[in-house]
């Protein structure tokens, strides 16, 4: 119903931009990369050294175009649709790799696996390289172990908080999202800046717990990071949506998945006191004061 509701109160233009995506996907626009060839990505991970938590989804390698500044809206769309159109890979054996920690892992049904890792000996603080190697299939991510000494912490919404959407208005977020690409997305002046600065009290800054929950799928975690790093967002974990196989995130109770969320890291990194950062489109501020209570 709430699909339904959206789609009914799109503009004119926004329904032909659906309609593009539509034929985009029906054409099979992601087709380019050869079948053989399979892609492990890996989703950001973090953890205490002690344990941490590594996910990822194996998926058809493709070759895409990188984004320019000068790119023409039907070419961000058919890239949109090349990210968001991939197809899983299930059963790929994997062996995951961080330093000299050695863990194997198996694709479910949606392509997806997960692991929870508890290393004999803790990981070193700081940011470590995650790699995934299996037959045909490769891929890399990060992991950030957050030391003991860093206490202060930063946890911040992305859409209409760092990155400009308009999610109240559906047809105007679907152009956001659809029709440019990062390298056109707006944020808002000053933000980079003071999170730099908050998490710059730390002992170790470079590994400072800054934290990005998103309500965006998983699938547009590359162009959600490529906007972090080229607005100078202080480096972090980017926590995306997972909207389908096992353990899916709630579809549209935003505030079940963020609480989620949040509540891990808080699990997680007991040490740590956060600043919660985000905006009053989607409930942000009674999702934050629940928190805080429970606190």
């Amino acid at each position: 119903m709430a699909r339904a509701v959206a789609c009914n109160a799109l503009s004119e233009s926004g329904r032909r931009a659906v309609r593009w995506a539509c034929l985009a996907l029906s054409l099979g626009i992601a087709a380019n990369a050869s079948a053989a060839e399979n892609q492990a990505v890996l989703y950001d991970g973090y953890g205490s050294g002690a344990q941490c938590l590594i996910t990822g989804r194996v998926i058809e390698a493709e070759q895409r175009t990188a984004a320019k500044e000068s790119d023409a809206w039907y070419k961000n769309l058919l890239r949109s649709m090349r990210i968001l159109k991939n197809s899983e890979r299930e059963d790929v054996k994997l062996e995951i790799t961080i330093g000299q920690l050695r863990a194997q892992a198996v694709s479910d049904a949606e392509g997806y696996i997960s692991l929870n890792l508890t290393p004999q000996s803790p990981l070193t603080p700081g940011w470590h390289t995650v790699s995934a190697h299996g037959k045909n299939t490769r891929g890399t991510g990060r992991l950030l172990i957050v030391p003991s000494t860093n206490t202060l912490g930063v946890i911040s919404d992305i859409d209409d908080t760092v990155l400009v959407s308009d999610v109240v208005d559906k047809t105007t977020l679907l152009k956001n999202t659809f029709l440019k690409n990062p390298k056109q997305r707006l944020t808002f002046p000053g933000t980079a800046n003071f999170y730099q600065r908050l998490l710059a009290q730390n002992a170790a800054p470079k590994s400072a717990p800054m934290f990005y929950v998103s309500a965006s799928p998983r699938q547009l975690t590359e162009p959600i990071t490529a906007f972090l790093a080229q607005n100078h967002y202080p480096p972090g974990v980017l926590l995306t949506k997972q909207i389908s196989g096992q353990g899916y995130d709630p579809l549209l109770d935003q505030k079940a998945y963020k609480s989620a969320k949040i509540a891990a890291i808080f699990k997680a990194l007991p040490w740590v006191k956060f600043t919660l950062v985000g905006d009053d489109g989607e409930l942000d501020p009674e999702i934050y004061q629940a928190l805080q209570e429970k606190y």
